[in-house]
């Protein structure tokens, strides 16, 4: 892989093993999906297809000696040894999307993983007020669910200097952003027409989760997502408007124009990542077994 120049040093969440905090945010998480309300004052999907599930899957290598280290410049050699997923589209809109890449390996300690995403146009804000900021800029999602109903996940979005708004969920769109997903480091850096993120997670933190230890046979659901927006140029005054997307909270300036790419199309009206089905599957495989079935093919 072409190395990126680094905007930002990785950040790192609190480790597992000292986050008191985020057992009982869970263990909350999880109580509160069963009895759950819809979120944002909004009514689930009545459209049958959101909860239509999709056996699309990106293959995981378990690779035990591979060494990432979490700069943004996915320069490792254990990247180059990652299957490449290209598979992201506009499901909402009718012309192409741009290309996002994505990969991902996992070795004893981490489930690591890279985004490529090529745009011509970053939107990306000087200060955050806080993490949930992100919802105003590009910027790329994994949500990862125990079940197929979300009747409780847990989410990271990541912008292109590599900053984190994660939070946990429960379905209908119920959100709490005080929580932060344990053992997270992430870091982001541009190379010419366009940005990549990296990062890694403790696979001790998603078996508190209540996801099985990640290994050769494992599969889990997860949805890969991007949000690519573009700066409104048009000088034209816009009224900030309250959506599902940015939940009431409003921009400081020209909101962007805002437009949705998943690797999975959810098949809903409207956009919506927050539904069962724009959820795929992740399965980890062996690694070398994989590299000598291919040698074995040629």
């Amino acid at each position: 892989m072409k190395a990126c120049t680094p905007l930002l040093t990785s950040s790192a969440r609190m480790p597992c093993s000292m986050s008191t905090r985020f057992l009982l945010l869970a263990i909350a998480a999880g109580q509160g999906a069963a009895a759950a309300e819809p979120g944002d004052g909004l009514p689930p999907p009545k459209d049958a297809a959101a909860w239509e599930l999709s056996d699309q899957t990106y293959r995981v290598r378990h690779l035990p000696a591979a060494a990432i280290r979490v700069d943004g410049r996915t320069d490792e050699p254990a990247w180059s040894e990652a299957a490449v997923e290209r598979r992201f589209q506009f499901p909402w809109r009718k012309e192409a999307a741009p290309p996002t890449e994505f990969r991902a390996v996992c070795n004893e300690q981490h489930l690591a993983f890279t985004f490529r995403a090529h745009d011509a146009d970053i939107v990306v804000l000087e200060t955050l007020r806080d993490k949930e900021d992100a919802v105003f800029e590009d910027r790329v999602e994994m949500f990862f669910a125990p079940d197929d109903r979300l009747r409780n996940y847990f989410c990271f979005e990541i912008d292109s200097r590599g900053r984190a708004y994660d939070y946990a969920g429960s379905y209908y769109r119920r959100f709490d952003p005080r929580w932060s997903f344990p053992g997270l480091e992430t870091a982001a850096a541009t190379f010419p027409g366009g940005y990549a993120v990296e990062g890694r997670i403790p696979l001790a933190s998603l078996e508190q989760l209540g996801f099985p230890r990640l290994r050769p046979g494992v599969t889990i659901r997860c949805g890969l997502y991007r949000a690519e927006f573009s700066h409104d140029r048009s000088g034209r005054p816009v009224e900030p408007k309250e959506t599902i997307h940015n939940r009431g909270r409003k921009s400081v300036g020209q909101p962007p124009i805002e437009h949705w790419i998943s690797w999975v199309d959810p098949q809903t009206p409207e956009p919506d990542f927050h539904v069962p089905s724009s959820l795929g599957r992740l399965e980890i495989v062996d690694g070398l077994r994989v590299e000598n079935e291919a040698r074995e093919a040629q």
